[in-house]
Order: C-alpha cells, then sequence, then structure tokens
C-alpha cells in the first residue's frame, strides 16, 4: 500500500496545481493586442495600466477604454479600464473577464487592476495591485492577489521610454498561488512623423524578460492618415510571445479614429483564449 501510495503522489500533485490564467497572457487593450502585446511604452490610456500602470500619467483628463471578443465555441472575452487625473497624480483601474463555454477543465478567468501614478515634470511614477483568479471546472476558485511597478519617461509626444516590473509578490487568497511568473519589460516608442501633421508612423520595439524563460523581444509599427480629426490607422506587430501561452508571433490590428474617439480592431490567429480571434474596442481620451 505505501508503495502505492508513492507511485500516486506526482499524479495527485499534478492533480493539485491551478490552472494557468490565459488573461495575463492576452493584451488588455485592442490596440495593443494589434502590436503583438508591445504596450510597455504606450502611454496616455486607459487600458495601459494593465501593461504598466505609468502608462496611465500623460491622461490629462480623463481616459475610458473598453474591448470584446466573441470565440467561434461561444466564450465571451470583456474588459473595460478608466483612468482620470487628479492633481498631481492619475488614478486607475480596469477589469477583464474571459467566460469559457462547453466542456473545458477553466469555467471562468477574472482580473482587475487598480493604479496610483505620481507625475515629476516628463516622469510618470506608478504603482498598482492586480488581483486574478480562476475557476475550473470542479468549482475550485484559485485567487492570486500581486502588484506591479512602472516609470514611463514621456518626451512631449515625440517618443517614451518605459520599463515596468510585473508580479511582485504573489500572495495566494485562496486555493494554490496562480502561474503568475515575475518579469521586467523595457520598452521604447517613437512617433516618426509629427502627430500635428496628416501623417501617422509610430514604431514601439519591448523586450521581456521572464523568470525561468529566455529574453523575448517585440516589435510593432503603426501607419495611417488623419485629416481634421478623423482617419485609419493600420498596425502589425511581430515578435516572441510567453513561454507555454500558445500566442502566435504576429498580429494585426487597424483603428478608426473620430476625433477624441477611438474604434480599435484586432486579429489574432492564435491568442491566449483561442484561435482566430477578432478583438473590438473602442476609446475615448477628451
Amino acid at each position: 500500500m505505501g508503495q502505492l501510495v508513492l507511485a500516486l503522489a506526482p499524479t495527485l500533485l499534478v492533480a493539485q496545481l491551478p490552472p494557468r490564467p490565459a488573461l495575463p497572457d492576452l493584451a488588455a487593450s485592442v490596440r495593443v493586442a494589434g502590436l503583438a502585446g508591445a504596450g510597455v511604452a504606450m502611454p496616455g490610456y486607459a487600458a495601459g495600466v494593465f501593461d504598466n500602470p505609468a502608462n496611465i500619467g500623460p491622461i490629462k483628463v480623463l481616459s475610458l477604454e473598453a474591448a470584446y471578443a466573441k470565440l467561434p465555441d461561444r466564450s465571451t472575452y470583456t474588459s473595460g479600464a478608466a483612468a482620470v487625473r487628479a492633481g498631481d497624480f492619475n488614478l486607475g483601474g480596469g477589469l477583464r473577464y474571459l467566460r469559457y463555454q462547453g466542456d473545458r477543465p477553466v469555467v471562468d478567468n477574472l482580473s482587475w487592476v487598480a493604479a496610483a501614478v505620481y507625475r515629476v515634470k516628463g516622469i510618470a511614477l506608478g504603482t498598482s495591485a492586480k488581483y486574478v483568479s480562476v475557476e475550473d471546472s470542479a468549482g475550485t476558485i484559485f485567487r492570486t492577489l500581486t502588484s506591479d511597478a512602472g516609470v514611463t519617461l514621456a518626451f512631449f509626444d515625440i517618443a517614451a521610454l518605459a520599463v515596468s516590473f510585473q508580479n511582485l509578490g504573489r500572495y495566494a487568497l485562496s486555493g494554490e498561488r496562480l502561474q503568475l511568473p515575475a518579469s521586467t519589460h523595457l520598452g521604447f516608442s517613437m512617433n516618426l512623423i509629427d502627430t500635428y501633421s496628416n501623417g501617422r508612423l509610430l514604431a514601439t520595439i519591448e523586450s521581456d524578460w521572464t523568470a525561468g524563460t529566455p529574453r523575448r523581444t517585440v516589435i510593432g509599427l503603426e501607419a495611417g492618415v488623419v485629416v481634421r480629426g478623423i482617419g485609419l490607422i493600420g498596425r502589425i506587430g511581430n515578435g516572441g510571445q510567453p513561454a507555454g501561452s500558445g500566442v502566435g508571433k504576429t498580429s494585426y490590428g487597424g483603428s478608426l479614429v473620430l476625433s477624441r474617439a477611438r474604434l480599435d480592431y484586432a486579429y489574432q490567429r492564435r491568442s491566449a483564449i483561442g484561435r482566430s480571434v477578432h478583438l473590438v474596442g473602442a476609446q475615448w481620451t477628451p
């Protein structure tokens, strides 16, 4: 009997491991999803709070952002984020929810974040608390609390240099602690054309160092035309994705610019939440 227990011990241990959450491997912003996840140095929009808390630093008044996707198996993904300026601080938060359908080992995946940013001239210093939960088909809910920190240096509307430290300290609130490895992201983005002209051309690059995996780098490019506040922008991103995520290296997307609002679209042939995923989103920054 003792030998049987020892033989089954590894199997029992594996069975107790929590499922891998999908949301950390999917960009919260549809714009960033079209850039293959290169979002650490894309400041000024509410959903950036998930990639780098300091990203909401340049927001002057308010920013609202939402996203939605419906998968071929009828599973659904929704997200929303908001950020506001309050004196020398910017405050923001967001919620993401993935609901699976059909006979799957995972029922849903939920994540929320709350962030605060302090601005010193062109430097934004941000920190956030992040909650992630996964419910499996047996009804067990694994809840983990972690935190991020980030710094963004904005060079007017020309360029941004940013670093983000993600999953600093992970605390299990219920069940086993979820797989949220610590990582460091370094990114740089630059407008290659004057943003006050009708043309749009932006390039971004991001490198990621995640505990236990090799360094990976993603590059992205946006190009388009905006005339009197109305225009179209296309984008593409390519690069290494999180190990074991199943995410494809290349993503595509585009935006319809409507003055202070923007409608976004992104396509990922292989994403963290399924294959042939079409993401749609809306963003408003008055």
